[in-house]
């Protein structure tokens, strides 16, 4: 039987992470203030108080991010992203503090020093951590005996999940009314009388899941169950929830939202930021590259430079999004604003528009739909209103895509699913992308649309 020690080893974490923390902003101080000697001197006492601090804003985003929780189905990425994560919005925390309520002033050379070791520190505790509860699990130590009941599709998703992470620790000790997946999963099958009081003493822990028209056997069993002090877990029937979900409370009632993505107002503050200083910067960076396009876009053919042309973003609104013209005026469709897609070969395209339309440049005013916020530098590309309503009736969860603002690239265009390819993989990315969001997985895009290059074979 596994014991309830799971409040007390997370307290045991957070009292490590703490002294981790402030143990590492005290190290920097010595490095950065004892080392060199042309350093200011007498401000140990300052970096001390100052290490309370940092120890309880680290162990407070550490908290928020969920890294006190059961890792027991997670993968080691996942955990240390989340402390990256964690970590970086610890320091940014700091930065902010220290600047309305502190009287001295960090220097940024501190403040990178930190981040830097302090990362480095906590990510070599957490694998440590994992490999010691692995080395137990091992042993046979520290495991959760499972009974399951139901034949849900999460509850299989949940047992495929268990055996991907062997490492978890958990352990299926049967399979009530499974429907033939105990075989399946060599899971013991087990009748529905095993659920006495006399069993459930000896588990850890009941997963019950059904989908459906045999959802009232769910209650059938609790009602059998529900009195006794044994973990209950009911899986729901998550299959229209596909960009994430969440647990609201309404007047004390609680409520189950679905396709619900988990950006959060902080979040989507930080997401904002990166967008308008990046946008920000890159439109000063390349602005020689703009009036040179902008040249070439004049003189290839008579027309303006740009293109506007409506788009649906964030929550079905519409907006203006940007473009460097690429067609000739009067001779095309798509840019009259009469639907219709470019093709291989269009012949409404000038040769300058050819070139900046295969090297992706023709994009590059968008980055002013960035910066005032029609737009992310990820997310989902923007598709006209006339396709949009065309694409909700044929493609299922299409729509669910507007409820991340859409972006300049994204998951889709750095896996190759631009211009003329599967509008349901290009879907399903946008999909994946939603609800795996991250500031990381942004940059990790960002970085992979410059890497892989603009040109693209369908882009035309």
């Amino acid at each position: 039987m596994l014991k309830n020690y799971g409040s007390l080893f997370a307290f045991f974490q957070k009292l490590v992470d703490f002294l981790l923390a402030a143990a590492g902003w005290y190290l920097i101080y010595l490095i950065r203030f004892y080392i060199d000697p042309n350093a200011q001197q007498g401000l140990e006492s300052v970096f001390l108080k100052a290490g309370i601090v940092v120890g309880a804003i680290t162990v407070f985003f550490f908290s928020r991010e969920g890294l006190y929780k059961s890792y027991r189905l997670s993968s080691r990425f996942e955990e240390l992203n989340g402390v990256l994560k964690a970590n970086a919005y610890s320091c940014v925390a700091l930065v902010v503090t220290f600047y309305f309520l502190a009287d001295e002033r960090l220097s940024r050379l501190v403040i990178l020093g930190y981040f830097v070791f302090s990362t480095c520190g906590f990510v070599v505790l957490k694998i440590s951590i994992r490999n010691f509860l692995r080395y137990l699990r091992m042993k046979g130590k520290n495991l959760r005996h499972l009974v399951l009941v139901g034949n849900g599709s999460a509850l299989e998703r949940y047992v495929g999940n268990v055996l991907t992470f062997r490492e978890s620790g958990v352990h299926f000790i049967g399979w009530i009314d499974s429907g033939g997946l105990s075989e399946k999963y060599h899971v013991p099958e087990f009748a529905d009388a095993y659920l006495t009081d006399a069993n459930l003493r000896t588990i850890d822990g009941v997963v019950i899941c059904y989908d459906g028209a045999q959802s009232p056997k769910i209650n059938h069993i609790l009602d059998r169950i529900y009195n006794d002090i044994t973990p209950i877990v009911v899986l729901p029937d998550m299959s229209y929830s596909f960009v994430g979900h969440a647990l609201d409370y309404y007047a004390g009632i609680p409520a189950f939202s679905v396709n619900q993505p988990k950006i959060g107002g902080f979040d989507g503050l930080l997401k904002r930021i990166f967008d308008f200083v990046l946008s920000g910067i890159g439109l000063l960076f390349i602005s020689p590259i703009l009036f040179t396009l902008a040249i070439g876009v004049k003189l290839s053919s008579p027309g303006p430079i740009f293109f506007g042309q409506e788009r649906v973003g964030l929550d079905g609104r519409k907006f203006k999004m940007w473009k460097f013209r690429s067609m000739k005026i009067g001779n095309h469709v798509a840019q009259s604003g009469v639907p219709g897609w470019t093709v291989k070969d269009d012949p409404r395209k000038t040769k300058f528009g050819s070139f900046i339309r295969s090297t992706s440049l023709d994009e590059l005013p968008q980055l002013w739909n960035v910066f005032i916020g029609d737009m992310s530098l990820v997310g989902p590309r923007p598709e006209q209103p006339y396709y949009v309503e065309k694409f909700k009736q044929e493609i299922p969860a299409y729509m669910l895509r507007h409820k991340m603002k859409a972006g300049i690239t994204g998951w889709a265009q750095v896996n190759g699913w631009r211009g003329d390819t599967s509008l349901h993989k290009r879907i399903e990315c946008d999909l994946y992308y939603i609800r795996h969001w991250s500031l990381w997985f942004d940059i990790k895009i960002l970085f992979l649309t410059f890497w892989k290059g603009f040109i693209n074979k369908n882009a035309y």
